[in-house]
Protein backbone atom coordinates (compact mmCIF):
# COMPACT_ATOMS: atom_id res chain seq x y z
CA UNK A 1 0.00 0.00 0.00
CA UNK A 2 3.02 2.26 0.18
CA UNK A 3 2.56 2.73 -3.54
CA UNK A 4 -0.20 5.23 -2.78
CA UNK A 5 2.24 7.61 -1.03
CA UNK A 6 5.20 9.56 -2.27
CA UNK A 7 8.35 9.41 -0.12
CA UNK A 8 7.81 12.86 1.42
CA UNK A 9 4.27 11.80 2.44
CA UNK A 10 5.58 8.64 4.16
CA UNK A 11 8.11 10.69 6.12
CA UNK A 12 5.35 13.09 7.16
CA UNK A 13 3.16 10.25 8.43
CA UNK A 14 6.08 8.82 10.48
CA UNK A 15 6.85 12.21 12.02
CA UNK A 16 3.22 12.69 13.00
CA UNK A 17 3.26 9.28 14.67
CA UNK A 18 6.28 10.25 16.77
CA UNK A 19 4.72 13.54 17.80
CA UNK A 20 1.57 11.77 18.93
CA UNK A 21 3.67 9.43 21.08
CA UNK A 22 4.96 12.27 23.31
CA UNK A 23 2.87 12.37 26.52
CA UNK A 24 0.68 15.38 26.96
CA UNK A 25 2.30 18.15 29.02
CA UNK A 26 5.90 16.91 28.52
CA UNK A 27 8.21 19.14 26.50
CA UNK A 28 10.15 17.42 23.73
CA UNK A 29 13.93 17.44 24.16
CA UNK A 30 15.99 19.61 21.87
CA UNK A 31 19.63 18.46 21.81
CA UNK A 32 22.23 21.06 20.90
CA UNK A 33 25.89 20.11 20.44
CA UNK A 34 28.28 22.63 22.00
CA UNK A 35 32.03 22.77 21.41
CA UNK A 36 33.21 26.13 22.81
CA UNK A 37 32.45 28.73 25.50
CA UNK A 38 31.00 31.02 22.84
CA UNK A 39 28.65 28.33 21.58
CA UNK A 40 27.60 27.56 25.15
CA UNK A 41 26.76 31.20 25.86
CA UNK A 42 24.69 31.39 22.71
CA UNK A 43 22.90 28.10 23.47
CA UNK A 44 22.10 29.13 27.04
CA UNK A 45 20.70 32.41 25.79
CA UNK A 46 18.00 30.63 23.78
CA UNK A 47 17.57 27.46 25.86
CA UNK A 48 14.01 26.66 26.89
CA UNK A 49 12.26 23.91 28.85
CA UNK A 50 13.55 20.51 27.76
CA UNK A 51 16.68 21.83 26.04
CA UNK A 52 19.72 19.53 26.30
CA UNK A 53 23.11 21.14 25.76
CA UNK A 54 25.60 18.40 24.98
CA UNK A 55 29.12 19.65 25.65
CA UNK A 56 32.29 18.43 24.00
CA UNK A 57 35.28 17.89 26.27
CA UNK A 58 37.35 20.97 27.12
CA UNK A 59 37.44 24.00 29.40
CA UNK A 60 34.50 26.41 29.33
CA UNK A 61 35.51 28.88 32.03
CA UNK A 62 32.74 30.21 34.28
CA UNK A 63 29.22 28.78 34.27
CA UNK A 64 27.00 31.76 35.05
CA UNK A 65 23.21 31.66 34.93
CA UNK A 66 20.72 34.18 36.32
CA UNK A 67 16.92 34.19 36.12
CA UNK A 68 16.88 31.14 33.88
CA UNK A 69 15.42 27.65 33.85
CA UNK A 70 13.17 24.99 32.42
CA UNK A 71 9.84 23.67 33.65
CA UNK A 72 8.70 20.95 36.02
CA UNK A 73 9.53 17.66 34.32
CA UNK A 74 11.34 19.48 31.51
CA UNK A 75 14.58 20.94 32.89
CA UNK A 76 17.38 22.54 30.95
CA UNK A 77 20.21 19.98 30.90
CA UNK A 78 23.94 20.53 30.50
CA UNK A 79 25.82 17.28 30.02
CA UNK A 80 29.18 16.10 28.75
CA UNK A 81 28.93 14.36 25.41
CA UNK A 82 31.66 11.93 26.54
CA UNK A 83 31.92 11.30 30.30
CA UNK A 84 35.53 10.20 29.85
CA UNK A 85 36.36 13.61 28.35
CA UNK A 86 34.17 15.96 30.39
CA UNK A 87 33.33 19.61 29.99
CA UNK A 88 35.25 21.57 32.63
CA UNK A 89 34.11 24.72 34.45
CA UNK A 90 36.51 26.83 36.53
CA UNK A 91 33.74 28.55 38.52
CA UNK A 92 29.95 28.47 38.79
CA UNK A 93 27.31 30.99 39.84
CA UNK A 94 23.64 30.01 39.57
CA UNK A 95 21.23 32.68 40.83
CA UNK A 96 17.46 32.33 40.64
CA UNK A 97 17.81 29.29 38.38
CA UNK A 98 15.01 26.72 38.29
CA UNK A 99 14.71 23.20 36.85
CA UNK A 100 18.30 22.55 35.81
CA UNK A 101 20.32 19.33 35.44
CA UNK A 102 24.14 19.28 35.34
CA UNK A 103 25.36 15.84 34.31
CA UNK A 104 28.87 14.45 33.93
CA UNK A 105 30.69 17.78 34.34
CA UNK A 106 33.94 18.71 36.09
CA UNK A 107 34.15 21.77 38.33
CA UNK A 108 37.85 22.48 38.67
CA UNK A 109 39.06 25.09 41.17
CA UNK A 110 42.59 26.51 40.88
CA UNK A 111 44.02 28.30 43.92
CA UNK A 112 45.00 31.96 43.60
CA UNK A 113 47.34 33.69 46.06
CA UNK A 114 44.62 36.12 47.17
CA UNK A 115 42.03 33.39 47.72
CA UNK A 116 40.67 32.90 51.23
CA UNK A 117 39.93 29.41 52.62
CA UNK A 118 36.19 30.22 52.60
CA UNK A 119 36.11 31.20 48.91
CA UNK A 120 33.06 29.72 47.18
CA UNK A 121 33.97 29.18 43.53
CA UNK A 122 30.93 26.95 42.87
CA UNK A 123 27.70 28.29 44.30
CA UNK A 124 23.97 28.41 43.70
CA UNK A 125 21.35 30.55 45.42
CA UNK A 126 17.67 31.51 45.33
CA UNK A 127 16.42 28.85 42.95
CA UNK A 128 14.60 25.53 42.77
CA UNK A 129 14.92 21.99 41.43
CA UNK A 130 18.63 21.77 40.60
CA UNK A 131 20.29 18.38 40.11
CA UNK A 132 24.03 17.76 39.86
CA UNK A 133 24.97 14.18 39.07
CA UNK A 134 27.89 12.08 37.84
CA UNK A 135 30.16 15.08 38.31
CA UNK A 136 33.49 15.98 39.90
CA UNK A 137 34.34 18.94 42.13
CA UNK A 138 38.13 19.06 42.06
CA UNK A 139 39.78 21.37 44.58
CA UNK A 140 43.32 22.64 45.00
CA UNK A 141 46.04 23.08 47.61
CA UNK A 142 47.15 26.41 49.02
CA UNK A 143 50.66 27.62 48.20
CA UNK A 144 52.67 30.64 49.27
CA UNK A 145 50.35 31.41 52.19
CA UNK A 146 51.89 30.08 55.41
CA UNK A 147 53.64 27.05 56.80
CA UNK A 148 50.30 25.97 58.30
CA UNK A 149 48.29 26.25 55.07
CA UNK A 150 50.70 25.44 52.26
CA UNK A 151 50.08 22.04 50.73
CA UNK A 152 46.61 21.67 52.27
CA UNK A 153 43.15 21.97 50.66
CA UNK A 154 41.44 25.35 50.47
CA UNK A 155 38.14 26.82 49.25
CA UNK A 156 34.61 25.37 49.39
CA UNK A 157 33.47 22.66 47.00
CA UNK A 158 29.74 23.36 46.51
CA UNK A 159 27.75 26.10 48.25
CA UNK A 160 23.92 25.94 48.28
CA UNK A 161 21.72 28.69 49.75
CA UNK A 162 17.96 29.14 49.57
CA UNK A 163 17.29 26.41 47.03
CA UNK A 164 13.97 24.53 47.07
CA UNK A 165 14.96 21.13 45.72
CA UNK A 166 18.63 20.16 45.46
CA UNK A 167 20.02 16.79 44.36
CA UNK A 168 23.71 15.90 44.47
CA UNK A 169 24.01 12.36 43.16
CA UNK A 170 26.87 9.99 42.34
CA UNK A 171 29.47 12.75 42.36
CA UNK A 172 32.91 13.29 43.87
CA UNK A 173 34.21 16.21 45.92
CA UNK A 174 37.90 16.24 46.78
CA UNK A 175 40.68 18.50 48.05
CA UNK A 176 38.67 21.42 49.47
CA UNK A 177 38.70 23.22 52.82
CA UNK A 178 35.01 22.28 53.09
CA UNK A 179 33.27 20.00 50.64
CA UNK A 180 29.56 20.93 50.80
CA UNK A 181 27.73 23.79 52.56
CA UNK A 182 23.90 23.94 52.50
CA UNK A 183 21.81 26.61 54.23
CA UNK A 184 18.23 27.95 54.24
CA UNK A 185 17.13 25.22 51.84
CA UNK A 186 14.46 22.53 51.62
CA UNK A 187 14.08 19.17 49.87
CA UNK A 188 17.77 18.32 49.79
CA UNK A 189 19.03 14.91 48.60
CA UNK A 190 22.72 14.06 48.93
CA UNK A 191 23.11 10.49 47.71
CA UNK A 192 25.86 8.16 46.56
CA UNK A 193 28.70 10.68 46.63
CA UNK A 194 32.40 10.28 47.40
CA UNK A 195 33.98 12.99 49.60
CA UNK A 196 37.65 12.81 50.53
CA UNK A 197 40.82 14.82 50.95
CA UNK A 198 38.90 17.50 52.89
CA UNK A 199 40.66 19.76 55.40
CA UNK A 200 37.78 20.61 57.78
CA UNK A 201 34.13 19.68 57.10
CA UNK A 202 32.63 17.22 54.67
CA UNK A 203 29.00 18.40 54.82
CA UNK A 204 27.60 21.45 56.66
CA UNK A 205 23.86 22.10 57.05
CA UNK A 206 22.04 25.01 58.69
CA UNK A 207 18.32 25.86 58.67
CA UNK A 208 17.30 23.07 56.28
CA UNK A 209 14.13 21.00 55.93
CA UNK A 210 13.43 17.58 54.44
CA UNK A 211 17.01 16.37 54.02
CA UNK A 212 18.17 12.92 52.87
CA UNK A 213 21.86 12.04 53.24
CA UNK A 214 22.20 8.50 51.96
CA UNK A 215 24.84 6.01 50.76
CA UNK A 216 27.71 8.49 50.72
CA UNK A 217 31.35 7.58 51.32
CA UNK A 218 33.16 10.23 53.39
CA UNK A 219 36.74 9.35 54.18
CA UNK A 220 40.47 10.16 54.52
CA UNK A 221 40.54 13.85 55.42
CA UNK A 222 43.67 15.98 54.92
CA UNK A 223 43.76 17.67 58.31
CA UNK A 224 46.18 20.21 59.76
CA UNK A 225 46.58 19.05 63.34
CA UNK A 226 48.67 22.06 64.40
CA UNK A 227 45.87 24.46 63.42
CA UNK A 228 42.66 25.48 65.19
CA UNK A 229 40.59 23.53 62.63
CA UNK A 230 37.52 21.72 63.93
CA UNK A 231 36.71 18.93 61.50
CA UNK A 232 33.39 17.10 61.05
CA UNK A 233 32.28 14.65 58.40
CA UNK A 234 28.58 15.58 58.65
CA UNK A 235 27.70 18.65 60.71
CA UNK A 236 24.43 20.44 61.46
CA UNK A 237 24.42 23.75 63.32
CA UNK A 238 22.04 26.43 64.54
CA UNK A 239 24.43 29.38 64.86
CA UNK A 240 23.04 32.35 62.97
CA UNK A 241 19.73 30.63 62.13
CA UNK A 242 16.14 31.69 62.82
CA UNK A 243 14.30 28.36 62.45
CA UNK A 244 15.27 24.77 63.25
CA UNK A 245 16.38 22.11 60.83
CA UNK A 246 13.79 19.35 60.53
CA UNK A 247 12.89 16.05 58.86
CA UNK A 248 16.45 14.82 58.48
CA UNK A 249 17.47 11.30 57.47
CA UNK A 250 21.12 10.21 57.57
CA UNK A 251 21.11 6.63 56.30
CA UNK A 252 23.47 4.01 54.94
CA UNK A 253 26.60 6.15 54.81
CA UNK A 254 30.21 5.09 55.40
CA UNK A 255 32.23 7.60 57.43
CA UNK A 256 35.78 6.30 57.64
CA UNK A 257 38.79 8.29 58.82
CA UNK A 258 40.90 5.73 56.93
CA UNK A 259 44.51 6.81 56.76
CA UNK A 260 43.66 10.40 57.69
CA UNK A 261 43.59 12.00 61.13
CA UNK A 262 40.56 11.86 63.45
CA UNK A 263 37.42 13.95 62.87
CA UNK A 264 34.02 14.21 64.50
CA UNK A 265 31.72 12.02 62.45
CA UNK A 266 28.00 12.92 62.70
CA UNK A 267 27.86 16.06 64.84
CA UNK A 268 24.65 18.03 65.35
CA UNK A 269 25.32 20.50 68.13
CA UNK A 270 22.43 22.88 68.83
CA UNK A 271 24.40 26.00 69.73
CA UNK A 272 21.44 28.35 70.19
CA UNK A 273 19.74 26.04 72.68
CA UNK A 274 22.72 24.79 74.69
CA UNK A 275 24.02 28.36 75.11
CA UNK A 276 20.66 29.52 76.46
CA UNK A 277 19.83 31.79 73.52
CA UNK A 278 16.78 29.74 72.46
CA UNK A 279 14.42 27.13 73.84
CA UNK A 280 12.30 24.25 72.56
CA UNK A 281 11.27 26.26 69.50
CA UNK A 282 14.78 25.73 68.10
CA UNK A 283 15.11 22.01 68.81
CA UNK A 284 16.01 19.92 65.78
CA UNK A 285 12.91 18.01 64.69
CA UNK A 286 12.32 14.50 63.33
CA UNK A 287 15.86 13.19 62.91
CA UNK A 288 16.63 9.60 61.83
CA UNK A 289 20.16 8.20 61.83
CA UNK A 290 20.20 4.60 60.63
CA UNK A 291 22.39 1.92 59.08
CA UNK A 292 25.57 4.01 59.02
CA UNK A 293 29.11 2.73 59.56
CA UNK A 294 31.37 5.10 61.49
CA UNK A 295 35.08 4.25 61.68
CA UNK A 296 36.94 7.07 63.41
CA UNK A 297 38.95 8.18 66.43
CA UNK A 298 37.05 10.93 68.22
CA UNK A 299 34.49 10.77 71.03
CA UNK A 300 31.85 12.41 68.84
CA UNK A 301 30.91 9.41 66.69
CA UNK A 302 27.21 10.28 66.60
CA UNK A 303 26.52 13.36 68.76
CA UNK A 304 23.12 15.01 68.64
CA UNK A 305 22.07 18.24 70.32
CA UNK A 306 18.62 19.16 71.59
CA UNK A 307 16.09 17.39 69.36
CA UNK A 308 12.36 16.66 69.38
CA UNK A 309 11.89 13.28 67.71
CA UNK A 310 15.14 11.33 67.30
CA UNK A 311 15.75 7.75 66.16
CA UNK A 312 19.23 6.20 66.10
CA UNK A 313 19.18 2.57 64.92
CA UNK A 314 21.40 -0.10 63.36
CA UNK A 315 24.57 1.98 63.29
CA UNK A 316 28.08 0.59 63.77
CA UNK A 317 30.48 2.98 65.54
CA UNK A 318 34.06 1.67 65.51
CA UNK A 319 37.39 2.94 66.83
CA UNK A 320 40.18 3.47 64.28
CA UNK A 321 43.36 3.61 66.35
CA UNK A 322 45.42 4.64 63.31
CA UNK A 323 43.62 8.02 63.20
CA UNK A 324 43.80 9.03 66.86
CA UNK A 325 45.87 11.89 68.24
CA UNK A 326 49.34 11.46 69.65
CA UNK A 327 48.65 12.15 73.33
CA UNK A 328 47.46 9.34 75.60
CA UNK A 329 43.73 10.03 75.95
CA UNK A 330 41.64 6.93 75.16
CA UNK A 331 38.51 8.63 76.51
CA UNK A 332 38.76 11.18 73.71
CA UNK A 333 39.76 8.85 70.86
CA UNK A 334 37.02 6.21 71.18
CA UNK A 335 33.82 7.27 69.33
CA UNK A 336 30.50 7.17 71.17
CA UNK A 337 26.80 7.90 70.65
CA UNK A 338 25.89 10.99 72.69
CA UNK A 339 22.54 12.79 72.94
CA UNK A 340 21.59 16.04 74.66
CA UNK A 341 19.63 14.95 77.76
CA UNK A 342 16.78 17.44 77.23
CA UNK A 343 15.88 15.86 73.87
CA UNK A 344 12.38 14.38 73.66
CA UNK A 345 10.83 11.34 71.97
CA UNK A 346 14.15 9.54 71.54
CA UNK A 347 14.73 5.94 70.40
CA UNK A 348 18.22 4.39 70.40
CA UNK A 349 18.24 0.67 69.54
CA UNK A 350 20.27 -2.05 67.78
CA UNK A 351 23.51 -0.06 67.47
CA UNK A 352 27.02 -1.52 67.83
CA UNK A 353 29.45 0.82 69.58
Amino acid sequence: MFGFFSIPQRVTVLALGLICAVPSGVAAQSVVDVTSPEELAAALDVATAGSVLQLAGGTYGALTMTDKGGDVGAPITLRSADPTSPAIFTSMSLHNVNHLVLDGLTFDYTFGLEDRPNLRPFQMSDGADITIKNSLFDGDLAAGVSAEDDGYPTGYGLSVRNIAGTVLDNSEIRDFYRALVVSESADVTIKGNNLHGIRTDGMNFAQVQNVLIEANNIHDFKRVLDSTDHSDMIQFLTTGTSSPSSDITIRGNILNSGKGWFTQSIFMRNELVDSGKAGAEMFYRNVTIADNVVVNAHIHGISIGETAGLTITNNSVIHNAASQGKEDNPGLWVPQIRIAPTSTNVTVIKNVV
